[in-house]
C-alpha cells in the first residue's frame, strides 16, 4: 500500500485529506508541523509527501530544502494557499515535484499524486554505456568503477540522457520527466544539469561529458580519452 505523509496545520484540511487518500486506497499519517513531519520521516519510509508552506513551527519551503540537502528524495507534492509565481518557483528549486494550489478538488490532487509516483518509478533493468553502469533498481550508478552519488532528479535526468546515449535528448522530454507542469519550471532544468555535470565530472574528468546542443537540448558522450 502506498504510504503518504500529509504536513498540514489546518485540522479541518488535514482530516479531510486523509479521509479522502483513505477511501481511494492510501495509507496517511499526518503531521501538523516542521518537528512532527522530521520525526516521522526519521521513523517511517512514505512513498510521497503533501506539504504545506505555512506551518506553525516553520516554513515548508525551508522543510523541503533541509530534506532534500540530507539526502531524503521521497517525491514532495506542496499544497498551499500561496499562490504567487515566484513562492511556486522556489518550491521547486527548493527539491518539490509539483506544487497544487488551494482550493483543490480530491480528483485532481490524486491524479497529480499518480502522476509524480509513476515518474518515480525508474525502468529496473541495469542500464549501460561504456564505463557508466546505472542500477535503477538499487539506484547505484558506477562510472569507472567508481559510485557516483545522485538526487532522484539528477538520476532521472541521467537515466534518460543515457539510454539514448549519443542522440539529442530535447529540454522538453527533461522536464517531461521532471515535472508535470513543465512549462512554469524551465529553469530548474539548468540547475540539476550544473549538479549532474559537476559529480561526473569530478569522477570521469572530461571523459564523459554532457554536452549542449545550442537550441535543441543535451547529448550524453564519451570523449574516448579514457581508452588511451
Amino acid at each position: 500500500m502506498i504510504k503518504i505523509l500529509i504536513v498540514e496545520d489546518d485540522p479541518q484540511i488535514s482530516k479531510s485529506l486523509a479521509m479522502n487518500l483513505k477511501f481511494s486506497g492510501y495509507e496517511t499519517t499526518a503531521a501538523s508541523n516542521v518537528k512532527e513531519a522530521r520525526s516521522l520521516l526519521k521513523q517511517h519510509h512514505y512513498d510521497l509527501m503533501c506539504l504545506d508552506i505555512g506551518l506553525p513551527d516553520g516554513n515548508g519551503l525551508d522543510l523541503c530544502q533541509s530534506i532534500r540537502d540530507e539526502g531524503n528524495d521521497i517525491p514532495i507534492l506542496f499544497i498551499s494557499a500561496r499562490t504567487d509565481e515566484a513562492t511556486v518557483v522556489k518550491g521547486i528549486l527548493n527539491g518539490a515535484d509539483d506544487y497544487l494550489r488551494k482550493p483543490f478538488g480530491m480528483e485532481e490532487l490524486k491524479v497529480r499524486m499518480n502522476k509524480i509516483l509513476k515518474k518515480f518509478t525508474l525502468p529496473t533493468s541495469i542500464i549501460t554505456f561504456e564505463k557508466l553502469t546505472i542500477d535503477p533498481t538499487k539506484r547505484i550508478v558506477t562510472l569507472m568503477d567508481k559510485i557516483v552519488s545522485l538526487g532522484r532528479k539528477e538520476l532521472e535526468i541521467l537515466v534518460l540522457l543515457t539510454r539514448r546515449a549519443g542522440d539529442i535528448v530535447t529540454r522538453e522530454s527533461i522536464l517531461a520527466t521532471l515535472y508535470e507542469n513543465s512549462d512554469m519550471y524551465d529553469r530548474t532544468v539548468d540547475s540539476h544539469m550544473s549538479h549532474l555535470r559537476r559529480k561526473l565530472r569530478e569522477v570521469a574528468g572530461t571523459d564523459l561529458q554532457i554536452n549542449s546542443v545550442y537550441g535543441l537540448g543535451y547529448r550524453l558522450e564519451w570523449s574516448h580519452k579514457h581508452d588511451s
